[in-house]
């Protein structure tokens, strides 16, 4: 995986209807009868709720409703012929599972202009328009909405008509992933001020996923997708067009402007089928390009073993405790602000005999201040260099002591986003390198004073 820069110019994204043209294998079922009813006559620039006069509604609880239209079943394209002007259109069909619908008006004659709506028939037998288009002209219609379970109608109305045929059905998904419904660039899933990770999926090969992050202060941010080598996915960015984005790849974003929004696209690749059960990993996160307020200590109180020491050839422990590790420190992105999501690790080895058996490793995610803060419980203490005698001077006394310590290390990892350094590792910055990997720690086990005389 290789990274690469990428300086966007400011988003100009034009104030457009997105025209979806797409191909939803829908099954040729033929002619069917014209059926007009004026009652669910709903104006498809309003999204208002309708009573309907007549007809009958069965009790609530059944969850049960008697359509107000002929009932068609979805994944089908019907053909419906001899349109007149003024006509209001309407058929029936169930939704059992929670889905998405994607109804089609297409291969309307020049001289025939219908407008498309989905009206969804409520339990107290009124009706709500949860989705319209109007195109004007013979242009296709296509109206995509969130569908709970429930009764719902194709509604048309003929604005022009000269008899010919046209075509209509729905396509119906029901494999979604957590961020339907975001298939327009209006419907743009919006992600936090923090770093993201997403992981979504195609539920057809018509489906589009739309997001959208804020620079809010200008900072450079890190931008990385991965498919799991399938390429089932097309991943784009916004900038003065679709512009497309090489998956399984880190491309840092600079050069922006406080508040500049970055707007990315997932669709499917054509080319291939769509597997619902597969997913991809979508990453925006701004770059960690600091840390400060850094605090690794134990106890206030712990009566320290210095640099010189007797009978002890061992290295200098750093950091030293009694029962508890404390460690802390904030993530800062490149214009220094707090960084809320990012990821530090600490990895603690408590005996530096015994590496394999007492490594852990502790990854914890910042707050919205930016911070971590943790608190390790060090348990059994099982001395490695024991008898270390050691001068204190306190209170007006030179006291002598002999410590047993559990030598360990511990170091920090901080990963940047930037993707994979010049040795094709993960860029990180922190405590411990190439160089001092290490930071040497002693778990004191037991101390023992010797003598104590006025100094």
């Amino acid at each position: 995986m290789k990274k690469h820069a990428l300086s966007l110019s400011l988003f100009s994204i034009l104030a457009s209807t997105h025209t979806l043209a797409i191909d939803h294998d829908l099954e040729n079922a033929g002619q069917v009868n014209k059926f007009i009813n004026n009652d669910l006559n709903t104006p498809a620039v309003a999204m208002q709720t309708k009573r309907f006069s007549s007809g009958s509604v069965q009790s609530e609880t059944t969850n049960t409703i008697t359509p107000a239209c002929p009932t068609l079943l979805t994944g089908n394209l019907y053909t419906l012929s001899n349109s007149t002007a003024g006509d209001n259109v309407c058929y029936h069909f169930e939704i059992t599972d929670r889905s998405k619908t994607t109804a089609l008006l297409v291969g309307q004659s020049q001289g025939t202009n219908v407008n498309l709506s989905i009206i969804k028939h409520n339990l107290d037998n009124t009706f709500t328009a949860i989705g319209s288009s109007a195109n004007p002209d013979n242009q296709d219609e296509v109206v995509v909405a969130l569908t709970e379970p429930g009764h719902y109608y194709w509604f048309m109305e003929v604005v022009e008509s000269d008899g010919a045929a046209y075509n209509f059905g729905a396509a119906v998904a029901n494999d979604l992933d957590p961020y339907e419904f975001n298939d327009t660039l209006a419907l743009s899933t919006v992600l936090p001020d923090r770093q993201n990770s997403i992981t979504g999926n195609m539920d057809s090969i018509n489906d589009v996923d739309y997001y959208q992050f804020t620079a809010v202060r200008g900072q450079d941010l890190s931008l990385s997708f991965f498919d799991g080598l399938s390429d089932e996915y097309v991943i784009e960015i916004y900038n003065n067009g679709w512009v497309p984005v090489t998956p399984n790849t880190y491309r840092i974003i600079s050069d922006l402007q406080e508040n500049q929004s970055i707007n990315l696209r997932v669709s499917a690749n054509k080319a291939l089928p769509a597997n619902p059960e597969n997913n991809y990993t979508l990453n925006i996160a701004s770059i960690v390009a600091s840390f400060s307020n850094h605090v690794i200590t134990g106890e206030s109180n712990v009566n320290r073993i210095p640099y010189s020491v007797r009978k002890y050839s061992g290295p200098y422990l750093t950091t030293q405790a009694y029962r508890q590790l404390n460690w802390s420190l904030i993530l800062k992105d490149t214009t220094g602000a707090p960084i809320e999501g990012a990821v530090a690790q600490f990895t603690f080895i408590k005996n530096v005999n015994d590496p394999q058996n007492t490594l852990t490793t502790y990854k914890v995610n910042s707050d919205s201040n930016g911070a971590i803060s943790e608190q390790i419980s060090l348990g059994a203490c099982n001395p490695n260099a024991t008898g270390i005698e050691h001068t204190e001077y306190s209170f007006g006394y030179k006291n002598e002591w002999r410590s047993d310590v559990e030598v360990g290390l511990w170091r920090i990892d901080i990963p940047t986003n930037r993707g994979l350094d010049e040795k094709d590792r993960l860029d990180t910055i922190g405590i411990g390198g190439d160089n001092v990997p290490y930071v040497y720690f002693g778990h004191i086990c037991d101390q023992d004073l010797i003598s104590s005389n006025p100094s």
